[in-house]
């Protein structure tokens, strides 16, 4: 099964914010500590305007709401998170107090109070959540102090995560779960990304084939047994959401969203848009709205594509 997937991007984001970083960066705790101090920030705080691109929409389990992150800055060398509500209103920056890095793929909790995501340094990529009003930010697990850390899901407690990790000296993810001070590894195959747990408990990771082009293959992970039990190929969509995933199909000038179950079993369309090239597709827990990116080419804008009415509704204009 072949799934896009954004390694090209990420080293393009590695590459701007090293240009960016250049010197070493302090501890997080240190930049919490000093977060705290809310006059301080004030006075400091970036002029951080939303920019464009917007990428990687992810809906809230709790209110009518999306995260996503957006380029920042004239030169665009930097990104962070937002949250607006389902129709692009009342857009705002949540990571403004995290004042480094480039911030990548929000990823709700299931409380809807928090949001977590990858921020990309100099030196790897570091694990970050942040409350979904701005406060209280600090960093997640930690493998390696430059290896490269992406979230991929809350667990069903809403307390642990499952992410993966590579070293810097390549590109040979794993999948970890991590909880309290508790870390967990839980594949040594150096080929495992984005474990994502469904709605009931059921955990599936990616077996990576190929980086270039990318190829990967879900699996079902069996948490008790520690091991791999069922590869699951025609599942086709890349983001999980609740007990569903949704595929796009291309048309010669078009998109056909396909609800698919977590057999890879297509259950109905949902919809066709007049993009092609559709990034972080994905659907609310109401199966009410499919979100998703369109093409650097178009603009890089995140769309919502009500299911009922195939209305497109623009979150962002770019």
């Amino acid at each position: 099964m072949k799934v896009k997937y954004f390694i090209g991007l990420l080293c393009l984001f590695l590459l701007m914010t090293a240009c960016e970083q250049g010197a070493t960066h302090t501890d997080s705790v240190e930049q919490t500590s000093k977060a705290d101090d809310a006059s301080t920030q004030k006075g400091k705080k970036e002029e951080a305007k939303k920019g464009t691109p917007d990428l990687a929409p992810n809906f809230s389990p709790a209110n009518a709401e999306i995260a996503y992150y957006s380029y920042v800055g004239e030169d665009r060398t930097m990104a962070r998170i937002f949250v607006s509500n389902l129709d692009g209103s009342e857009s705002r920056e949540i990571s403004t107090l995290d004042s480094l890095g480039f911030h990548t793929e929000p990823k709700w909790s299931r409380d809807g109070k928090r949001v977590a995501y990858t921020n990309f340094l100099a030196e790897g990529a570091r694990m970050m959540v942040v409350d979904a009003d701005g406060k209280n930010f600090t960093q997640l697990a930690k493998v390696t102090d430059d290896g490269f850390h992406m979230f991929s899901s809350w667990d069903l407690s809403g307390e642990g995560y499952f992410f993966f990790h590579w070293p810097k000296s390549g590109f040979t993810p794993d999948a970890y779960y991590a909880k309290g001070d508790q870390l967990e590894r839980l594949t040594h195959n150096g080929k495992t990304n984005r474990p994502q747990m469904t709605a009931e408990g059921l955990l599936y990771v990616n077996r990576v084939e190929s980086e270039n082009p990318y190829v990967a293959t879900k699996q079902l992970y069996d948490l008790q047994n520690k091991r791999v039990i069922k590869d699951i190929p025609d599942l086709e969509g890349e983001f999980i959401s609740g007990r569903y995933s949704v595929k796009g199909v291309e048309n010669e000038d078009s998109t056909t969203f396909v609800l698919e179950d977590l057999q890879g079993q297509d259950l109905k369309e949902l919809g066709t848009i007049p993009y092609k090239k559709i990034l972080f597709t994905t659907i609310d827990k109401n199966l009410e709205y499919v979100a998703y990116n369109t093409d650097f080419a178009d603009g890089a804008e995140i769309h919502l594509l009500k299911v009922s009415t195939g209305e497109i509704i623009k979150l962002t204009k770019n």
